[in-house]
């Protein structure tokens, strides 16, 4: 039912409500008369428009749960149709719409269920339930209000959890949520792999020097016995060789240190229409393009380009709001490509929140003269760096931001053919 409620605004509730107005509306009219249309329609009018008027079905329940009240009538039953107007408008409101139309909820049933137990003599009875002391009304008052308060918090939690039921769990939009999770598991273990072979080549040329510089020492020892002379050029030749193992050892022990997980798979180029899906199902509008003759690169350096535009599109959706659209334009030219990602995530935050300045001078200035700065846009650009690349970033104000990488020389890096 509520992936009809959802997939059509209109016509599940009017057949919701027409149902209900046969049913409640017979049973009030039996139990207490004509005079109960009135409460009986406003309320049937609530869920009508539960999903494609929210306001206004606040508006009606809030007005059809007095109403009995005002004609001097008991508690109805089409006043449980509130409820179920809450539960729609919990699971298709905004966040404004729900906590008003909550507040609302409790605030008049329990505003008329006080004004019906003040008006109540005592002694007197509602559908059978006597009140013959003082103290019976504070219990029933206790009571109402204890249930009121749980049927409508009961029916706001139920909206929540069925609409993210439906809209999340098993949905295009909860596979977008796993495959950037894989994406993101597979890129830092693709990244610590790559590490481990570099460590290996650099323990490699650790032993060379190590196995050199030993060398040196023992033939520096009998050569220093016969002629004392040579000694001051030995010691040169192994202070070089210690340094030079010395700063290999920084290099691994910087290379080591900077993740700790083990790599299992090596993302690339052909993994990027996965990632554009997820970001669309996330609610950004992304637009590839493809420029020129791609080459076939070696695994690292497809890596590189994969992690610029993951990291890219994760940085647009820690920023900027939903619906923002992003370009990525591939552009070989013969041995080079530049990878162009711009967003219009400011643009889109000031369309959403009405602003008319747009931008200022003052915001034009900061674009000119400050240069965006951070980890990970340092981290981006250590990895361009690696293959002969340069990563510029750049903010248009009242548009968003630029990130443009140049790699000259990519060809050199091409996958070796067997």
């Amino acid at each position: 039912m509520f992936l009809w409620i959802r997939d059509q605004k209109w016509l599940p509730t009017i057949y919701l409500s027409l149902i209900a107005l046969v049913v409640f509306g017979i049973s009030d009219y039996l139990l207490q008369g004509p005079d109960t249309l009135i409460a009986t329609l406003l309320l049937v009018g609530s869920v009508a428009f539960s999903r494609p008027l929210p306001w206004l079905s606040i508006a009606l329940f809030s007005a059809g749960i007095l109403t009995p009240q005002l004609l001097h009538l008991d508690p109805q039953l089409a006043q449980l149709l509130a409820t179920f107007s809450l539960l729609v408008l919990a699971a298709y409101g905004t966040k404004l719409q729900r906590r008003i139309g909550y507040a609302l909820n409790v605030a008049v049933g329990i505003t008329s269920f006080v004004w019906l137990i003040i008006t109540l003599p005592v002694g007197g009875s509602f559908y059978g339930i006597e009140l013959p002391t003082l103290e019976s009304k504070y219990v029933i008052f206790t009571a109402g209000f204890v249930a009121m308060i749980a049927v409508n918090a009961n029916a706001w939690f139920f909206g929540r959890l069925l609409i993210t039921r439906i809209t999340h769990v098993g949905t295009d939009f909860d596979r977008a949520i796993l495959e950037r999770e894989i994406a993101t598991t597979q890129l830092s273990l693709a990244e610590q792999d790559r590490r481990f072979e570099i460590a290996r080549d650099v323990n490699d040329l650790l032993l060379e020097q190590v196995s050199a510089t030993l060398t040196s020492a023992e033939a520096g020892m009998y050569a220093a016995k016969s002629d004392p002379s040579v000694a001051p050029r030995i010691l040169e030749n192994i202070f070089d060789g210690v340094k030079k193992a010395h700063a290999e050892i920084r290099r691994l022990s910087d290379l080591l240190g900077l993740q700790d997980v083990k790599a299992l798979a090596l993302p690339g180029l052909r993994d990027l229409p996965k990632i554009f899906v997820s970001y669309r199902e996330f609610g950004y509008g992304v637009n590839y393009r493809l420029t020129g003759e791609p080459l076939s690169l070696d695994d690292g350096a497809e890596l590189v380009l994969y992690r610029i535009v993951f990291d890219s599109l994760e940085n647009i959706r820690q920023h900027t709001p939903q619906g923002t659209e992003v370009d990525i334009d591939f552009i070989w030219q013969g041995n080079a490509i530049q990878v162009v990602i711009k967003d219009n995530g400011e643009e889109t935050r000031n369309r959403l929140e009405t602003a008319i300045s747009g931008y200022t001078v003052e915001e034009d200035h900061r674009a000119l003269v400050e240069r965006p700065t951070g980890a990970n846009l340092n981290a981006l650009q250590e990895r361009a760096a690696l293959y002969e690349g340069a990563i510029e970033f750049g903010k248009v104000p009242g548009v968003g931001f630029t990130v443009s990488a140049a790699f000259p020389n990519i060809a050199k890096y091409r996958k070796a053919t067997s």
